[in-house]
């Protein structure tokens, strides 16, 4: 065993009284780097915030982000100032110079390190280790809060803040110059609310709403690209869609069952609402059955049971999820309603233990029931949301697309099929008249003409010289201008002549269309030598034709081409 100097032992007693100051100096340091830090981290939210003003998205940026950045850089640059070791002499003159020890440390360090044994280096040192224990190191080394740090921190949080509130000018005049960007905005804020307003009771309802909301973070943040914003808004509708991939069939296997269901009184309430064709409402409708299921009476339980599995047997070829939800409660409902009365007929016979017994049997039974309606009702709850959420999709991709202008391309697409469609029921139609008139009349009415009374617009033709007997009514499509009624005759032309305007054609000459058609808003003319044009006479003359397009007076191949003429003349 080896025994310490004097000058040994007072030098390790100078040095651990130092430590204690390297502890106090180093959480003092702590607390100006956890100021630094701080200071670094509103700098770079300061940052994120620019970022998110120049694209308008600083309604994107997570709170807990910019809070938690200035505080996880403060205490990282804290705690990694804790690991860096202070000098000994610089401990030394620096507690030399807070404690006014006039280098008493600093001269015993010196002296312990070179181990003078003589009795004045020795009281030096013992000196200096009675100083530093009478020493308050919080005196000395005060934790002061570091201001210039923590002031730049509160300014630059200010000038973040104020950059975040205030609009950008440059977007503005984007906005002004591009209306679609907004209607993108607002697009994104609805599907927003639409994302709020879904109650993710299900696992599927959760699943939906996280897409939507995330969809609709995703348009918000496109939202400065309007074709960008639309692309994102038809993916979203597209994952929709896919998810809704069985709802159809779901919603035919719920019409197949409804006339089952609306047999029996407990179950009318739920054929009612699947007549609606609400989802919501079938999803109400079937958790109030599967209330009313635990109250039921064993007469009761029994014959809608018998109901149920009638609906299931219809469902069965159309949907197994759906019929296997009415069977699996058909079989609990019949269980326990055959329980039941086991229960009510062993109390009375055999004692209460085997009427308990069958009575819970019972209660588990419609607890089994209940738990299928449920599924049922879940099921339509999340097929409604998914409508929901579909049509709102399409609503605010129609929005966007008509302010980008996109839905003048498809009216033309869509005119231009129109247009085609139109022209082939022409085309059949007229067809179809021909082979008519052939087949039916025999032979085909040689041109002539046919004088009239001026009152008879019809003009009744025989069938040996109009079209009489032919395929057709048997009368002429003549009119009058108030002298000879001239019939129109049929001939055997390929085409469809344009129809002409009563005053255009001459009064003296003859004419003989290919085919004619009754027009039911054209009167018979009076008789009487006036030429002066119907419209001037009768505004809405001209109208009537164009109005009467949508009856069931005009066949359906010669629509098309009466409202194709009228307007050619409104052009005119």
């Amino acid at each position: 065993m080896t025994m310490l100097s004097p000058a040994a032992t007072y030098h390790a007693e100078l040095r651990e009284q130092l430590g204690s100051v390297g502890r106090a100096l180093s959480v003092q340091r702590g607390l100006l780097w956890l100021a630094r830090g701080l200071a670094a981290g509103t700098v770079a939210v300061l940052g994120l915030v620019v970022w998110a003003w120049i694209r308008d998205a600083v309604g994107a940026l997570p709170l807990l982000v910019l809070v938690g950045l200035p505080v996880a850089l403060s205490l990282t640059f804290a705690a990694g100032s804790m690991f860096i070791r202070h000098n000994t002499r610089d401990l030394a003159r620096r507690v030399d110079q807070a404690a006014r020890l006039h280098e008493r440390s600093t001269t015993a360090l010196e002296l312990g390190a070179r181990g003078d044994e003589f009795p004045l280096a020795i009281a030096q040192m013992r000196d200096a280790v009675e100083h530093l224990k009478r020493v308050d190191l919080l005196e000395a080394f005060p934790l002061r809060p570091p201001r210039n740090e923590l002031m730049a921190a509160f300014f630059i949080v200010v000038i973040a803040v104020l950059i975040g509130i205030s609009p950008n000018p440059w977007l503005l005049r984007a906005r002004a110059s591009n209306p679609a960007i907004t209607i993108a905005r607002e697009q994104a804020q609805r599907v927003q609310r639409l994302a709020d307003s879904i109650q993710p009771s299900t696992a599927e309802l959760d699943a939906l709403r996280q897409l939507v909301s995330k969809g609709a973070r995703t348009v918000d943040a496109r939202s400065n690209e309007p074709d960008a914003a639309l692309n994102a808004l038809q993916d979203l509708e597209e994952q929709v869609r896919q998810m809704s991939a069985g709802d159809d069939q779901l919603a035919s296997a719920l019409a197949a069952i409804a006339s089952a269901l609306a047999s029996d009184p407990a179950t009318q309430q739920l054929a009612n609402a699947i007549n609606t064709g609400d989802m919501r409402e079938i999803s109400q409708a079937a958790k109030a059955l599967a209330a009313a299921a635990s109250n039921m009476s064993s007469q009761d339980q029994q014959r809608v049971a018998r109901v149920m599995r009638d609906a299931a047997g219809k469902a069965g070829r159309i949907s197994q999820s759906v019929a296997s939800s009415l069977s699996d409660a058909a079989d609990a409902m019949s269980a326990g309603g055959g329980a039941n009365a086991s229960a009510s007929a062993d109390g009375t016979q055999q004692g209460q233990s085997g009427g308990q017994s069958r009575s819970s049997a019972g209660s588990q039974s419609a607890q089994s029931a209940q738990d299928a309606l449920n599924q049922l009702s879940n099921d339509a709850a999340a097929a409604g949301e998914r409508q929901r959420a579909a049509s709102q999709l399409e609503s605010s991709r129609n929005a966007l697309e008509r302010a980008l202008g996109r839905t003048q391309s498809r009216s033309g697409s869509n005119g231009r099929s129109s247009s085609s469609s139109s022209s082939g029921q022409r085309s059949q139609s007229s067809s179809t008249g021909q082979s008519a008139d052939q087949g039916q009349g025999g032979t085909q009415g040689q041109p002539g003409d046919q004088t009239g009374n001026g009152t008879d617009g019809a003009g009744g033709g025989t069938p040996g010289s109009d079209q009489g007997s032919g395929g057709d009514t048997g009368q002429g499509g003549g009119y009058s201008t108030g002298g000879q009624t001239q019939n129109r005759a049929g001939t055997t032309g390929s085409g469809l002549d344009a129809i002409t305007r009563p005053e255009q054609v001459p009064s003296s000459g003859g004419f003989a269309p290919d085919q004619s058609s009754v027009n039911p808003y054209l009167g018979d003319a009076g008789t009487g030598g006036a030429q002066t044009a119907p419209e001037s006479v009768q505004p809405s003359y001209s109208n009537k034709p164009t109005q009467g397009n949508d009856t069931g007076a005009i066949p359906l191949g010669l629509r098309d081409l009466v409202k194709d003429y009228f307007s050619s003349l409104d052009q005119k």
